[in-house]
């Protein structure tokens, strides 16, 4: 079996003239085939084309449409991979695209191999933009290329059907170039400024409490005291910058949800120009490794991109070590993340 790829799941190998039964029942699938090509069912022999089609391809070009099978059962799950747009090889618009078996749709199955094949795209086939399309009504699949990070660009024609076109392209930030500087009293008025964006940002989150109603002006309240950060003691606020240019701010303080909490979070904000880049991990390891002990950061329920940046965050800094729960605090329930970093990494 030969190997490109393995996630926590599953294996994708290189197609085989003996994947053509599983194929055929892939293809024969009306669901599964909806909002590929055409949407319509393929019969053996055109699979067989399809299959003899995709072997050269790869033998070609050295990327292509894998076979994925799953690692502890060996099941064939379907099939993924990286083509030239269209098969336009004309052009070089490099596709990710995917099909699995409807008995492994709801497993996650789809994102872990999509975010597996723009890493392999970026980092072992060096290329610097990878897109996908989908039918405007597959809401699912448009929900995991959002998940992986694709941008959605505009709805356009792909072999005269309508399609929604995203695309990705390679993080070429240098973190060299990252800091984070501890905050002065005289920094307070960017903070304030940078605050009326972090205030937009999560307005959907706060706007029912009081202090977050827009100023006649309409310039965005903050319902945030940053100067309490300044001037208390156990604050310390950072300033995030790429390049020398403001990326946005983060403010940590001692003011956790019980005694046991030695640091908390207390305020995070990257802007979105920065998003997606890997400056928010950056500065939040930053953060983790400036101050040692136990660590808690407090997340908005229902606020479900700041709960999946943090988890993935705190995942990746303890190694999958750290607690998560759900506790009332005077400000309302919040969801936590505790971990302790004791020990020098």
């Amino acid at each position: 079996m030969a190997t490109v790829l393995e996630t926590k799941n599953l294996i994708l190998r290189l197609a085989e003239s003996s994947d053509l039964e599983d194929a055929c029942l892939l293809h024969a699938d009306p669901d599964v085939m909806r909002y590929i090509g055409k949407g319509k069912t393929s019969s053996k022999e055109d699979v067989k084309i399809w299959l003899d089609c995709m072997i050269a391809y790869q033998q070609k070009h050295g990327f292509g449409i894998y076979a994925v099978v799953h690692k502890e059962t060996n099941q064939y799950v379907g099939r993924a991979g990286l083509i030239h747009l269209a098969f336009d090889e004309s052009q070089s618009d490099i596709e990710v695209c995917y099909a699995l078996h409807k008995k492994f749709w709801g497993k996650g199955y789809a994102t872990e191999i999509a975010k597996a094949l723009v890493q392999y795209g970026f980092q072992d086939l060096k290329l610097d933009k990878l897109v996908a399309v989908t039918y405007p009504e597959n809401l699912p699949s448009r929900h995991v290329l959002e998940k992986i990070g694709m941008r959605y660009i505009k709805q356009t024609a792909y072999r005269n059907i309508q399609v929604s076109f995203y695309e990705i392209k390679k993080n070429n930030i240098d973190f060299a170039d990252v800091k984070l500087i501890p905050a002065k009293l005289d920094d307070l008025p960017i903070i304030q400024n940078l605050a009326r964006f972090y205030a937009y940002d999560i307005s959907e989150h706060y706007g029912d409490e009081t202090g977050w109603e827009m100023e006649d002006d309409g310039l965005y309240g903050v319902g945030i005291d940053f100067k309490q950060y300044f001037t208390e003691q156990n604050c310390f606020p950072f300033l995030m910058r790429y390049k020398n240019e403001l990326a946005g701010f983060a403010i940590v303080d001692k003011k956790g949800s019980d005694e046991t909490i030695d640091f908390n979070m207390a305020q995070f904000f990257v802007l979105r120009m920065y998003k997606g880049k890997g400056i928010g991990k950056y500065a939040a390891h930053a953060c983790f490794d400036q101050f040692r002990g136990a660590w808690e950061v407090m997340v908005m329920p229902g606020n479900q991109s700041a709960y999946r940046f943090w988890s993935s965050i705190i995942k990746s800094y303890t190694g999958d070590n750290f607690v998560e729960y759900t506790r009332a605090l005077k400000k309302g329930e919040r969801n936590l993340f505790k971990f302790i970093n004791i020990v020098l990494k």
